[in-house]
């Protein structure tokens, strides 16, 4: 009879290691196929980073140009009726009276056409951010454009449509028209290039067109200041960098033949000189750019628990609106010149 203690000992096994709870380590991959831990989240952080700045990229250089071109020609039928109503005017016929008030922030003032660079644009009084989305803008406080003085125009050189990226391909000699409902005139460009723009209040007379761009600098307050010949002064961005202040592409081009008569002109303000842009939006800028955030991480979520194409539906939508409210809001602290 065999007893207990003459049964033959077993090994006790060793416990498997698969058996065993796994804590899910940073970066490792759990059961339902996402990852955990602090790397995921610097991925999903950069994720949202890209994310932001290509579509910031696409909306305010593919996306927003389509949008100025529509503004474009919703402005040009605009301003062409009032010119055939003041040629009426002038002819006799019915029409409407001459306004005795300085033009509205964002209303059309006149029809630049530059036949060297293919240019036709409406432009727009006004010279902050916000007025040079839709075209080029009449710095107020300037003469008019065709009128006696200085008149100064600013344009985007690259976003929306950059309809002043051009104007470092004119040369002296080369002419453009200018339509406003007071006729058309004639401006032939006398100097163009780069020019430094300072802080220095300097003189508020503009000095003679061939003195302008040989010193490399100039005052704002001289830039734009009041001159002894009627012209019409272009100024845009000469930097690649959309937050650039100091470095603009100047043309200036004098008129040939005589002024149309003075009409009222708003004053200057140094929110509508095309150098500064509206500081007062990086409220919105932040919850625009937190909300595209948490559209982000929606979009990663949705597209790990549910069909790619159900994530497509719910998620583009709410991507591409929020893109587009941020990408507006930031390009609106920018310089109107951009």
């Amino acid at each position: 009879m065999t007893s207990v203690l003459d049964r033959p000992e077993t090994d006790v096994a060793a416990p498997d290691p698969a058996d065993e709870p796994v804590v899910a380590d940073p970066g490792v991959v759990a059961s339902d196929g996402s990852k955990v831990g602090s790397p995921a989240v610097a991925k999903l952080a950069i994720l949202w980073v890209v994310v932001t700045v290509l579509v910031m990229g696409i909306v305010l250089y593919a996306v927003e140009p389509m949008f100025q071109q529509r503004t474009q020609g919703m402005l040009l039928d605009e301003y062409r009726t009032s010119v055939d109503m003041a040629a009426n005017q002038s002819t006799g016929l019915g029409g409407v009276e001459a306004s005795v008030d300085a033009p509205e922030i964002g209303s059309p003032v006149g029809i630049l056409e530059i036949g060297p660079i293919g240019l036709q644009q409406v432009i727009v009084e006004g010279a902050d951010s916000h007025t040079t989305q839709n075209g080029p803008g009449h710095v107020p406080g300037t003469a008019g454009p065709g009128q006696p003085g200085n008149a100064v125009v600013v344009g985007r050189g690259a976003m929306f449509g950059g309809p002043f990226d051009g104007l470092s391909r004119l040369a002296p000699g080369d002419q453009f028209v200018v339509t406003t409902t007071q006729g058309r005139t004639l401006y032939e460009i006398a100097d163009v290039g780069p020019v430094t723009i300072t802080d220095d209040p300097g003189a508020s007379v503009a000095p003679a067109p061939e003195s302008v761009l040989s010193e490399g600098s100039i005052s704002l307050s001289s830039l734009y200041g009041t001159s002894e010949d009627d012209r019409l002064t272009l100024v845009t961005s000469a930097s690649a960098f959309p937050w650039n202040t100091g470095d603009a592409e100047v043309v200036i081009a004098v008129m040939k033949g005589k002024p149309f008569a003075p009409t009222p002109q708003n004053g200057r303000s140094l929110e509508q000189t095309g150098l500064t842009g509206d500081t007062t939006r990086w409220p919105l800028v932040l919850l625009s750019f937190l909300c595209l955030g948490a559209a982000v991480v929606a979009a990663v979520v949705l597209y790990r628990r549910s069909s790619p194409k159900i994530a497509y539906l719910l998620t583009v939508p709410a991507l591409l609106a929020f893109a587009l409210v941020a990408s507006e809001n930031f390009s609106l602290m920018l310089p109107a010149w951009s």
